[in-house]
């Protein structure tokens, strides 16, 4: 079988894509790389892409022997779905590369949050030694705390884990996977709010004005999901909620600088998905995918 490898993500060494080639080698998969332009897919069976490649109807009807679209990524808003089907391609993401990267800086970004971290940071940086403010800040403990997690997919329900090993009273929301509280009965009752969702219709500006209003004064709301879930321009103007940000609806984010000025907020230019040695993992679950489908087996984290 061939497989086209399209696009090379920045953290993908040639000796990352080197182990891929011998991986997929192994199973019989002839591989060719191709980081320009859309190349000829009439004979390509498999195909690997990253997020800057689109995957819709028409470039579709230009793989008429196409079986399988891996992407390298965990989100998948630039594969149509609903078209794939269709076609009868199946579709694999490689989450399970990036998730426990993710967590660790979920969980980062919210204790940093809850103990006011930055807040101290910006009085250090004033020459400020600020024991003596210390009663002023509201500096949470997470045992016993209420979290709640949207989207209880492979990286969400490691999410939930690890918040419940240190203590906390988790609460989650995701009805595709049987969760079936709402994101409103979780903003209610949690004082930190994690994203980990793809996008959808559902969840595009998920945490919009009115539900950023009905926060609590303090509430933290972490996002290292989809930068379309938040809507940044009106997180700017309510200064009650903490903020850990990861992910934007346009990247770069033209407005960076005011908003990491903004009180109260960490932000991240989408590096919550990186580690030393991503590019390998990523190899790895590249040719987990392949090696399911070409043995008949279950395509792991198949969304088609």
């Amino acid at each position: 079988m061939r497989l086209l490898r399209w696009g090379q993500s920045a953290y993908e060494t040639d000796a990352s894509l080197d182990l891929e080639g011998r991986l997929l080698a192994e199973l019989g998969v002839r591989v060719q790389r191709h980081p320009g332009p859309r190349p000829p897919m009439r004979d390509i069976e498999l195909l690997a892409v990253t997020s800057k490649v689109k995957v819709d109807t028409a470039f579709l009807e230009t793989a008429p022997k196409l079986q399988l679209v891996v992407t390298t990524t965990s989100g998948h808003e630039h594969i149509d779905l609903q078209a794939c089907r269709q076609a009868g391609v199946v579709v694999s993401r490689s989450p399970m590369a990036r998730r426990d990267a993710v967590v660790d800086t979920a969980l980062a970004m919210g204790l940093s949050l809850l103990r006011q971290v930055p807040a101290l940071q910006a009085r250090a940086e004033q020459g400020v030694w600020a024991r003596g403010e210390l009663p002023e800040l509201p500096m949470r403990l997470l045992r016993g705390l209420r979290v709640g997690i949207v989207g209880h997919g492979v990286i969400g329900e490691r999410a939930a884990e690890l918040w419940r090993a240190l203590g906390a009273d988790v609460l989650t929301s995701d009805a595709d996977a049987g969760h079936p509280r709402s994101v409103d009965e979780l903003i209610a009752r949690c004082s930190l709010l994690s994203l980990h969702c793809s996008l959808t219709p559902s969840s595009d500006k998920l945490i919009n004005a009115e539900r950023l209003d009905a926060m609590a004064p303090g509430t933290v709301l972490l996002n290292t999901a989809r930068g379309g879930s938040v809507d940044v321009e009106a997180l700017m103007s309510r200064t009650h909620v903490l903020a850990g940000l990861d992910v934007f609806p346009e990247e770069p984010w033209p407005g960076l600088q005011a908003l990491a000025k903004r009180p109260g907020t960490l932000v991240l230019p989408h590096a919550a998905g990186y580690h030393v040695g991503l590019g390998e993992a990523v190899a790895r679950e590249l040719a987990d995918a392949v090696s399911a489908h070409i043995q008949g087996r279950a395509v792991p984290h198949a969304l088609t």
